[in-house]
């Protein structure tokens, strides 16, 4: 705490003011803004800034695959927050003597590591959720798009498969021979559109596609509106990042990742502070997981040639949270309770017990993430007799309780 003695224009109030000013740490944020993925870590890192203060933010507005300015050689502070995605980038910041925070990684450069996000989304976590997605609509047909050869791209892939084979599923990716990544429309229409075309028209349909991001995303539905294949009908598509300018603007809106981009920003900021202090971060790497999946028309299906079963799907999905029980699903579809229980084993290989319950707890863990609801509150409004069989269900279906679950989100709860 300062001491203010003197009168407010006192020489001494002054040199204090000064000194103060003087202590504040100098940040470069070396961020897009261009995409909503960016602008949630901008606003992640204000949050930590304006809750703890000592920073003083200088950032560049630019876009991820834009070189640098020429003031950033220049440039000399206390510390660094940057997405480098470009081999020019990267060699500047090699210079640079204060502490950074790396939330991209050029990965690789003539064949060497550079660098790596230290603080990023969980890509197995991701994978599951884009996986999961898509099995509980009955998908068994399923593909994976990316353009580009990132080593979070490659990393997220590797889950993806790995989920789906797991669950007797075969993932069909898209194959891309070109290493470096590009926007230009020229270089998009000559290397990749057409490629694209040709994988989707190979696939099995219906099937289910998770683009690597949500720009990739559209293109993936602009060669399908091309091709002739409805969406969601022959290729239901879900994006990443969820970019909700993007997703609610094309026709029809896209389903996508919601990555919690702010978390991210706020624990690298945590983690630049930390270094800046001259603290080793605990561990090399940070992973938070994904949000949730926003569903929209994308995705909006349910993969079952059955059409009682896809019914009964639709149904549980509108009246969970509200009670409905497996009485009510099989007399509302017109048939027997037995043969419902027969053909959701068939067709998903769990009864409509266990998708209710699932229902239920999906939307739970929501409420989790992004609420400061009590746990009592939550199993009122997830259909729950009482507080005790949710944490209960919960445990069972996820393996950790919900208040651990919470923790992990970087959620609280209210007392």
């Amino acid at each position: 705490m300062v001491e203010w003695r003197g009168r407010p224009g006192s020489l001494r109030v002054q040199i204090l003011l000064f000194k103060s000013v003087m202590t504040r740490k100098r940040v470069l944020l070396i961020i897009e803004t261009s995409r909503e993925y960016g602008r949630g870590l901008m606003g992640g890192i204000s949050r930590y800034a304006l809750e703890h203060g000592g920073w003083q933010i200088h950032f560049d507005d630019r876009g991820l695959l834009e070189e640098p300015s020429d003031w950033l050689r220049r440039w000399q502070g206390d510390g660094i927050i940057s997405r480098t995605a470009t081999p020019t980038l990267a060699r500047i910041l090699s210079h640079k003597k204060c502490p950074m925070v790396e939330l991209h990684g050029f990965g690789l450069y003539e064949d060497k590591v550079t660098s790596f996000s230290e603080v990023q989304i969980c890509n197995r976590s991701i994978a599951a959720m884009a996986a999961g997605h898509f099995l509980e609509r009955g998908f068994r047909q399923i593909g994976f798009y990316s353009c580009g050869n990132t080593w979070w791209a490659r990393d997220r892939v590797g889950h993806f498969t790995t989920i789906l084979r797991d669950n007797g599923v075969e993932c069909h990716v898209y194959s891309d021979r070109f290493e470096k990544t590009t926007t230009q429309h020229t270089v998009w229409q000559n290397r990749y559109e057409k490629p694209l075309r040709k994988w989707l028209q190979s696939l099995p349909k219906p099937v289910g596609v998770w683009a690597i991001t949500d720009h990739q995303a559209v293109r993936v539905l602009e060669a399908c509106r091309d091709l002739g294949f409805r969406v969601p009908e022959d290729v239901a598509i879900l994006g990443t990042s969820n970019d909700t300018l993007i997703c609610n603007l094309i026709s029809p809106p896209l389903s996508s990742v919601d990555v919690n981009s702010p978390m991210i920003g706020y624990e690298a900021a945590r983690r630049l502070e930390m270094k800046m202090s001259g603290q080793t971060p605990p561990e090399p790497y940070l992973n938070i997981p994904p949000l949730q999946i926003v569903t929209r028309q994308s995705t909006d299906m349910i993969a079952i040639p059955d059409p009682d079963i896809a019914e009964a799907l639709h149904l549980i999905r509108q009246r969970a949270l509200a009670g409905v029980t497996v009485a009510e699903v099989a007399g509302t579809v017109g048939i027997s309770r037995r043969t419902l229980e027969r053909r959701f084993e068939k067709h998903l290989g769990r009864s409509p017990h266990d998708e209710i319950v699932r229902v239920k707890i999906d939307h739970a863990k929501t409420l989790l993430r992004t609420t400061s609801l009590s746990i009592s509150a939550i199993a009122h409004k997830t259909g729950f007799t009482n507080r005790e069989y949710f944490i209960y269900a919960f445990h069972r279906e996820t393996g950790t309780a919900p208040k651990q679950f919470r923790t992990d989100s970087g959620a609280t709860e209210v007392s």
